[in-house]
């Protein structure tokens, strides 16, 4: 699956983040809500900092690679998941993943739960380099220690992306969550 090719604009980001957090909460979201293209394994994260008894919001990062991958309404659910961190966290109530209180708020604003969509990863298709025959693929592999079956030559290999976005059915099916010519609706 090649990544599709994304604009990702901060201040709509931001825009989008307050939309639905007045939307959703009747507040406004008074951290950043930045892109991070160092998150390639998760989807976004809410970042904090504790120093004693008191804890500080600092922001929410979203990843600029899985946004290539997933549909405009996952990426919504996505959000909607970092948003219910921060106003939980801020309200003072359980914000961590699997608590009760949290899931409840997930399926109130219809968000996704954590580790429901699976990214496709960065990796290696393998070849011959004498007959070009496709050998599988890997995620890393060191092919100086190793042949091909085929020819016994030497192993060539090409990045690739391997897998692809995958969730189990319509996620958002009972979300209340709408996308229609760039504008998120409430249902």
């Amino acid at each position: 699956m090649e990544p599709k090719t994304i604009n990702v604009d901060s201040e709509k980001l931001e825009d989008l983040s307050q939309k639905l957090s007045l939307h959703f909460w009747g507040k406004r979201c008074d951290i950043p809500v930045l892109w991070n293209g160092r998150l390639t394994k998760s989807m976004g994260r809410f970042m904090f900092s504790s120093r004693g008894r008191t804890r500080t919001a600092l922001r929410i990062e979203l990843s600029k690679h899985a946004v290539r991958f997933i549909p405009p309404e996952i990426f919504i659910a996505v959000l909607l998941h970092e948003l219910c961190h921060y106003h939980l966290f801020i309200q003072g109530q359980p914000f961590e993943d699997g608590h009760p209180v949290f899931e409840e708020e997930l399926r109130r604003v219809g968000a996704i739960s954590t580790n429901v969509v699976q990214l496709p990863q960065k990796g290696f298709e393998l070849y011959c380099s004498k007959c070009h025959e496709r050998l599988g693929s890997r995620k890393r592999m060191n092919t100086k220690h190793y042949l091909s079956a085929c020819c016994k030559a030497q192993i060539l290999k090409k990045e690739a992306w391997l897998g692809e976005c995958k969730y189990p059915g319509e996620i958002l099916k009972h979300s209340k969550v709408r996308l229609s010519s760039n504008h998120v609706k409430k249902v």
